[in-house]
This record gives C-alpha cells, sequence and structure tokens, in this order.
C-alpha cells in the first residue's frame, strides 16, 4: 500500500520533525494595540516582537479625532475640520472634536475633556493636542494630532 495509508499515525507527513517554536506572548499590563498618529499605522515593539500597546481610552479618542465624520460605518462619528483658516477656525476645531468626543464624555461618561491646544503652522496645517482625564481608570492623558 502506497500513500498516507500506510503510514502509521503521527510518522508523516505531518508529524515529523521538531515543533516550530513561536514568540513568548508579552507579560504585563495589555492595552489597545498603539496607533501611531502621523501614520495611522499599528506599529511592533523592537524588544518583544508584539504589536505595541497604548491605553484604551487614548485609543479610543484618537480614532475618533483621526476619522473623518461621516467616513465610518457609524454615522455621526469623528471630526469634520473647517475647509479654512480663518478667525473662527479654533472655536469650529473644538466644536467638532468635542463633539465627536461626545459618546464618551456625555453618553459613557468616561472622559473628561480638559483642553484643546490647537497651534496653526505653515501650509495650512494644525496640531492639535486634546488633554483629558480617562475616568476610567483615574489618569491624565493626551493624544496629539
Amino acid at each position: 500500500m502506497s500513500g498516507f495509508g500506510a503510514q502509521p499515525l503521527g510518522t508523516s507527513p505531518f508529524g515529523v520533525g521538531t515543533p516550530a517554536s513561536a514568540v513568548e506572548p508579552p507579560n504585563g499590563p495589555s492595552g489597545s494595540r498603539y496607533i501611531n498618529p502621523q501614520t495611522g499605522d499599528y506599529e511592533v515593539d523592537p524588544t518583544t516582537r508584539q504589536f505595541k500597546q497604548m491605553p484604551p481610552t487614548r485609543q479610543r479618542v484618537l480614532l475618533a479625532v483621526l476619522t473623518r465624520r461621516d467616513s465610518s460605518a457609524l454615522p455621526g462619528f469623528g471630526v469634520r475640520l473647517p475647509p479654512r483658516m480663518d478667525e473662527n477656525f479654533e472655536q469650529r476645531v473644538r466644536n467638532s472634536i468635542n463633539q465627536a468626543l461626545r459618546h464618551m464624555t456625555e453618553v459613557e461618561k468616561s472622559l473628561l475633556v480638559k483642553d484643546i491646544k490647537i497651534e496653526r503652522g505653515l501650509g495650512g496645517r494644525a496640531r492639535i493636542t486634546i488633554s483629558f482625564r480617562d475616568l476610567v481608570n483615574g489618569t491624565q492623558d493626551s493624544v496629539t494630532v
């Protein structure tokens, strides 16, 4: 008899050899996957070779402010930034960010926005820093986009 039927179970073709070893799972606290605010990509920790981690609330704030309003499957989710940097730019940005975080601040009551700092840059770009208190674990944190 030839083929797979003639071999005793576990000796071939899948049962011979040394099993491959896997990377040890990370130890310590785990959060949510780290998202790079500039690239929007996940990153790998070079030491552990696992995905970098960030606190879950920081990730949720970052996702809310990096998402263009009405571009996701969740209606009304995200930020709508003003098309021009006029004299009302800062107030419009603050209003849009507060609206994007409303589900966390008013509905879930898991977040308290402390400050929204807006720095105008060259070429119509702005840097926005949102400082907040995570009411779930009581820590202060911030996100810059």
